[in-house]
């Protein structure tokens, strides 16, 4: 039976306050062993990692999984024409990772309703406080509403503490920053100044490549998005984004106010301006491929970008050891840092799994994932087998041996020794499509982060070796990076929803789609013409044509059709994800101190 995407995700949110199981010494014991002839085959189909297969089945942490699931695990990566053809016809692997086609999926019934089988296989995901998440999955569905969609890493994305900064914000080439004296950043303007500054010193690199102002690898406004006087979210679908403080959701394609789109053709047309003189503004953006574009970050010919590459720094730093040659955000309090994201779905929509409606496993792949939500399970994935390289002492505190914090710290620094035992053993980054279902910074009911080991100002400080994270701290006289960030007045983004929010959403019909799909097209076809317009008067114009034509074309009533479904499910989400922060001692903004943020009053044109 069909369900709606609304239903469905809707239905994610019992994992919201997800119980963990009381601090054991040992985690639960393996579901009854077959012997290795008699084991199940237990497929993984995933579709949704970018950067395609990331799995082997050597690892430790996976035959550990297989172990204690009773199977042998056979991981398939499939590409989209794969994906679409199994969708179609129903052959797929027991599990199956996807970032897209939610709403195919349910209709055409290739996902396993697990809801009637959780309270046996998988139970917990529904223990204690889950049941308040469980109430709102009912608040937002109808009885009789299915469990579909398992979401990868609940959690927080980012604490507020690391000894590398956040990729986005004002990013400078930092020894060029340096050589400037640090100036201070407050506003768009001032950071304009900032990299004509730079290029007068730099105009070509050591090689003889010319250096350019900034750069992006797409006009989406991810960098605009984050500047302080727009405060956006920027994964928010369509062009309807919300404000990170208020997580009031607005129309960008025709509020140029409260839009990252806007903000980013007003921006790029600042640069142009200001660099088409002299040659630095690189008018091969329009045209130049990834590969191109990432050819010229590692060369460092972009004096600005709009997310830390740290490709430069690497290579820089096989030659010179002491380097600064690299890309960072500069502290400030003009752009939001994103730490302390609490993620209530997960990566979802962008990141889930399924079960196989056809699949003659689902007892196999639900055991599974009730190992993949169990803290102590995560635990023994991130930092090894207890017993192994760590254990509880006599108070029931975990704490690594000699020989695990040794092989830790030597993987952690990169060793690639393959008799290290976290070589062998694997990290999350090779598991397929952020597994698992918790984060390793999740809170553990012992009260530490089910990384004990790592996740900690102490071990952040101590492990610290970057040179540009020195150097901040070293100029700025903190400890570590985010605290300059902090000090300067950064608000980070503990209070936003938006992905939440989102991802609780069904999918605009098919006519409010159209018009979307020709809004797009158009705000496509006029990009070249904003950013190459020659004066404030031709950019306003051709703002204000385009935003009649999309008027027009009726964009404004799909907003208002759209903001209907992100209210209700905003008053759901926030208080929860509020009441999540709270409770990690994450104090939430008051949306009301914070007015001044999300005004568009400096980036956009009233």
């Amino acid at each position: 039976m069909k369900r709606t995407l609304s239903f469905v995700l809707s239905a994610l949110l019992i994992l919201l306050l997800l119980p963990y199981p009381a601090a054991a010494k040992k985690t639960s014991a393996p579901d009854k062993p077959a012997s290795d002839e008699n084991r199940v085959v237990l497929t993984i189909g995933e579709n949704a990692t970018r950067s395609g297969p990331r799995y082997n089945e050597k690892l430790g942490m996976w035959k550990y999984l297989a172990e204690k699931v009773g199977v042998e695990i056979r991981y398939i990566f499939m590409s989209d024409e794969e994906y679409a053809a199994r969708l179609a016809s129903g052959d797929l692997p027991d599990i199956v990772a996807t970032s897209k086609n939610l709403s195919r999926i349910l209709d055409n019934g290739v996902a396993l309703d697990a809801d009637p089988y959780l309270k046996e296989y998988c139970p917990n995901l529904l223990k204690g406080d889950a049941r308040v998440t469980y109430d709102v999955f009912k608040k937002l569905g109808n009885d009789g509403d299915g469990f579909y969609f398992f979401p990868a890493k609940i959690g927080y994305n980012g604490v507020g503490y690391d000894n590398e900064t956040s990729t986005r914000g004002y990013i400078v080439r930092w020894d060029y920053y340096k050589e400037l004296g640090y100036p201070p950043v407050n506003n768009e303007d001032d950071y304009l100044n900032v990299l004509l500054q730079m290029h007068e010193n730099h105009p070509y690199t050591e090689d003889g490549y010319p250096i350019y102002l900034y750069s992006v690898d797409n006009f989406s406004g991810y960098d605009t998005a984050f500047r302080a006087e727009l405060s956006l979210d920027y994964w928010a679908p369509y062009k309807y984004q919300n404000n990170m403080f208020t997580n009031e959701v607005y129309d960008g394609y025709v509020d140029s106010a409260h839009s990252m789109w806007w903000a980013c053709m007003e921006w790029e047309n600042k640069l142009y301006r200001a660099g088409r003189e002299n040659g630095s503004y690189d008018l091969e953006l329009f045209t130049q491929t990834q590969e191109q574009f990432e050819a010229k970050c590692a060369r460092g010919q972009y004096l600005g970008l709009h997310s830390v590459k740290r490709t430069l720094y690497n290579e820089s730093v096989k030659k010179d050891p002491d380097t600064l040659a690299g890309y960072n955000i500069i502290p400030t309090a003009a752009a939001n840092y994103y730490t302390n994201v609490y993620q209530l779905l997960g990566n979802g929509p962008g990141y889930m799994w399924f079960i196989s409606a056809n699949s003659p496993h689902k007892e196999e792949a639900l055991r599974l994932f009730n190992y993949m939500c169990d803290p102590d399970f995560v635990r023994e994935l991130t930092l090894g087998r207890q017993g192994e390289t760590w254990d509880c002492d006599e108070d029931g505190i975990p704490r690594m041996n000699e020989y695990g914090q040794q092989q830790l710290d030597a993987y952690k620094a990169g060793s690639t020794d393959p008799d290290n035992y976290f070589v062998k053993w694997g990290n999350f980054d090779i598991m397929p499509s952020n597994w698992p279902l918790l984060r390793d910074n999740s809170p553990h009911p012992d009260g530490q982060s089910v990384d004990f080991a790592t996740i900690t100002r102490e071990y952040e400080a101590a492990t610290m070796t970057n040179n540009i994270a020195l150097d901040i701290c070293d100029h700025y006289g903190v400890e570590l990076p985010t605290d300059a960030f902090y000090n300067a007045g950064g608000l980070d983004f503990r209070n936003d929803c938006g992905e939440a929010i989102s991802s609780c959403l069904s999918s605009l019909n098919r006519d409010q789609l159209r018009i979307l799909s020709e809004a797009d097209a158009l705000l496509q076809q006029v990009q070249v013409d904003l950013i190459l317009a020659e004066s404030d008067e031709e950019w306003e114009a051709i703002r204000d044509e385009t935003i009649r034509k999309l008027v027009e074309m009726g964009e404004p009533e799909v907003f208002r059709a759209y903001q209907k479904m992100w209210d209700k499910a905003a008053d759901v989400v926030v208080p929860l994800v509020r009441q999540m922060q709270i409770r990690n001692g994450v104090e939430p903004y008051t949306p009301e101190d914070y007015a001044d943020h999300g005004k568009g009053t400096e980036v956009n044109r009233p």
